[in-house]
């Protein structure tokens, strides 16, 4: 079985690390198999607000967004249809690090400059 630590929590104060709540879950008896930590290789990535939506002018498939990244107004291009301006979303900036070596760059996409790239949310997990 996996469990979420964000779940976890909704039953329990949980003050510690999730390698040390592992310890403690597997000294009352719950054998705890496997910690899977999310996030760990992840650089350069923050929250952001979706400003602006503008239609790409040279594909049909894409978008042009500003989106607020909290020090600076940046421009990304996407293909997300599940989005809208007001969102508040993870954003990989210029330069971000992401799992499996993934690196981020400033680059144009059909003719229009894309500095970043919108992430979707996964959660740490812990078997047992």
């Amino acid at each position: 079985m996996k469990a979420s630590v964000e779940w976890l929590k909704e039953y329990s104060d949980i003050d510690v690390d999730t390698v040390k709540l592992g310890d403690i879950l597997t000294m009352t008896g719950s054998k705890v198999e496997e910690i899977i930590e999310k996030g760990k290789d992840i650089k350069n990535v923050v929250v952001g607000k979706i400003l602006e939506i503008k239609t790409h002018p040279n594909a049909d498939k894409l978008v042009v967004t500003k989106v607020d990244v909290g020090t600076e107004k940046i421009q990304i291009v996407t293909g997300a249809k599940n989005i809208k301006e007001n969102d508040i979303v993870p954003i990989a900036k210029d330069g971000a690090e992401l799992p499996g070596g993934k690196k981020i760059v400033k680059s144009p996409l059909r003719g229009v400059d894309s500095c970043g790239m919108m992430c979707s949310c996964r959660r740490t997990w812990i078997r047992y």
